[in-house]
């Protein structure tokens, strides 16, 4: 880094004497320019993959900008993705239907066999394997 930083340097100041004209120093500055590739930096978290595939399948523009543009430029703050918090509501939204449907089959089963306290056990036993296949299911 420190040598492309020496090397605009060094451009400018080619230009300040008079040894670039303006579009040859345009020219060398692109080029320069071009040859830093940028970095990427990988989110982590479950939503990853997916963030990662939408962010490759949207182009990303090269800005043309100089270098005193990008210092005067405002910085903007990074806006939260609504994907996430679309996927915790749905997760929150499955949570809610599963502890509805234990209750309604611990009533169920209660009626049935006549014992709440049975039925309450059997009910959590099979809510909370389905809560943990559930919780493997999103780690993979």
């Amino acid at each position: 880094m420190t040598v492309m930083l020496e090397r605009l340097r060094q451009l400018d100041a080619a230009r300040k004497r008079g040894d670039l004209t303006d579009a040859q120093y345009a020219d060398a500055r692109s080029k320069l320019l071009s040859m830093v590739e940028d970095a990427e930096v990988e989110p982590a978290g479950p939503h990853a993959r997916g963030a990662a595939a939408a962010k490759a399948a949207r182009p990303r523009p090269r800005p043309a900008a100089t270098s005193s543009a990008r210092r005067a430029a405002p910085m903007v703050a990074p806006q939260p993705d609504p994907a996430e918090s679309h996927d915790m509501s749905f997760f929150w939204g499955l949570i809610l239907v599963g502890l509805c449907a234990a209750g309604l089959m611990t009533f169920l089963i209660g009626r049935l066999i006549g014992d709440i306290t049975i039925a309450l056990t059997l009910a959590v036993t099979v809510f909370a394997a389905v809560v943990i296949a559930a919780f493997q299911r999103m780690q993979n």
